[in-house]
């Protein structure tokens, strides 16, 4: 009987020891944990110490040493404005009147925060003293709110800015302008972007770029306007050479001062990527399903409708890829060519001639003969110069023999010289020009960035200058 009485005393005593634990807040099973985090912020959790329909325990939050709440009746809170990729020790202390405060502590590492994605630059259209930009697709990958640097040649223009299109103003005429763009998130990572414009001569010019969705693909193309209030005015297309890209190549061309000068729309549109390695080419021999024949037919109808193109007087030039592209839409709509100016590019062995031409159509071809990437005497792809000559004067009916004048050879450095022959068609005034560049490589005449290249020509004059003197009947 003692020995029963002797256990229910120290039972007693135990639960007595327990209650006053209780009160005392030591009796309480109390733990923390992260239910959720990022690269950025946090979502904490504890034990809920208060029975339902009571409120008698508040919490506070703690990181590091800083009070970050207090006075929290719930169980769960938000760290916001966190650095990424961090370790945190975060302490939750439970209190309520009369009692100790209880204590628990987590410890989370946020995630990896990355710099904003890569980006370009898109120029949308440039005048003489302004110049519109965007770049659309530059996002955080976080999807966190991003903020803008805009340099102008190395000096801040705008600063915090948030927006993804800007206007730049005041600029001067016929300039070269460095723009870089460094894209910023909210913990300081940046990604970088920049491109070069140049602002145009004529104060009332315009370069444009154009988007068109033909064959389920988005389609662009650059456009110079000389002037934005003339009609009927004449058009010259010009094709890119492969690896080219209209856009910013329009923008040095000589092309740009020959349209100004002489008053016609210069076009310059954009090849597909698809060859190999992956570069900008002219799908000529319709090996595979990239319609450009077709995208370039859409591209001329909506240039008549925008601008009132006279389309009597369409023009189609073009370089190497190019040039191969030139001869393609001879071929393809010749009767709605005035004449066509094609440069170290032929007609490939893929089409006969004389079946494919169905017009007679006005040629300048110009061409190196030492040119090593498309050979002036043809290939396995190509047909010869000499043969191409040929057969165009027979179908324009010229003279047998052409009128042979030699160019002066005004940059003897450059190791290269002109022969020009030009073959007069006396019935039907559709004639055939040969620019002969003796020992001239791959490259276009007079292009900035090669110390080989024939400077002995204006080129961009010389085919305008042909050009001019045709127009559709």
């Amino acid at each position: 009987m003692k020995k029963i009485s002797f256990a229910l005393l120290f039972i007693a005593v135990l639960l007595f020891i327990y209650g006053c634990s209780k009160e005392k807040g030591t009796g309480f099973d109390f733990n923390a944990s992260v239910q959720s985090r990022s690269d950025n912020k946090a979502t904490i959790s504890w034990t809920e110490l208060n029975i339902a329909g009571e409120n008698t325990f508040t919490y506070s939050i703690y990181l590091k040493a800083e009070v970050l709440a207090e006075n929290i009746t719930g169980n769960t809170f938000v760290i916001e404005n966190l650095m990424g990729k961090t370790t945190y020790e975060c302490r939750v202390v439970a209190s309520r009147t009369g009692a100790d405060p209880l204590e628990t502590t987590v410890i989370f590492t946020t995630f990896e925060n990355y710099p904003p994605d890569a980006y370009d630059i898109i120029t949308d259209s440039i005048t003489n003293r302004s110049v519109s930009l965007c770049w659309d697709q530059c996002a955080d990958p976080e999807k966190r709110p991003l903020h803008f640097t805009i340099y102008l040649n190395n000096e801040i223009y705008l600063d915090n800015y948030i927006h993804n299109k800007l206007n730049l103003t005041g600029l001067l005429t016929a300039r070269k302008y460095n723009i870089k763009i460094d894209a910023i998130d909210d913990q300081g990572n940046t990604t970088t972007s920049s491109t070069i414009i140049y602002t145009l001569k004529k104060e009332n010019a315009l370069l444009i770029m154009k988007t068109l969705a033909w064959d389920g693909n988005e389609r662009t193309y650059a456009v110079y306007l000389p002037s934005q209030t003339n009609t009927n005015i004449p058009l010259l297309m010009y094709f890119h050479g492969a690896g080219g890209f209209a856009w910013p190549e329009i923008q040095q061309s000589g092309f740009m001062d020959a349209a100004g000068d002489n008053n016609f729309i210069l076009v310059y549109p954009q090849a597909t990527i698809w060859d190999e390695p992956d570069i900008p080419s002219w799908n000529v021999v319709e090996f595979i399903d990239v319609d450009d024949f077709g995208f370039v037919r859409e591209m001329l109808k909506q240039l008549v409708l925008d601008y009132s193109v006279n389309e009597k007087r369409v023009y189609a030039s073009g370089m190497s890829s190019g040039g191969y592209m030139t001869y393609y839409l001879a071929f393809k709509m010749g009767e709605k060519l005035a004449a066509i100016a094609p440069a170290a590019g032929l007609p490939t062995t893929f089409v006969s001639m004389p079946q494919a031409l169905h017009s007679k159509l006005p040629l300048m071809h110009i061409h190196g003969t030492i040119d090593a990437t498309v050979s002036y005497f043809g290939g396995e792809y190509s047909v010869s110069v000499d043969s191409t000559i040929a057969f165009w004067t027979r179908n324009n009916a010229c003279v047998a023999s052409p009128i042979v004048t030699y160019l002066p050879d005004i940059y003897p450095n450059d190791g290269s010289t002109v022969t020009v022959y030009t073959y007069e068609s006396p019935f039907y005034h559709k004639d055939v020009k040969l620019y002969k560049i003796i020992n001239g490589g791959h490259s276009w005449p007079g292009q900035p960035d090669d110390p080989y290249t024939n400077r002995d020509m204006d080129i961009e004059s010389e085919i305008w200058n042909f050009f001019k003197k045709y127009s559709l009947e």
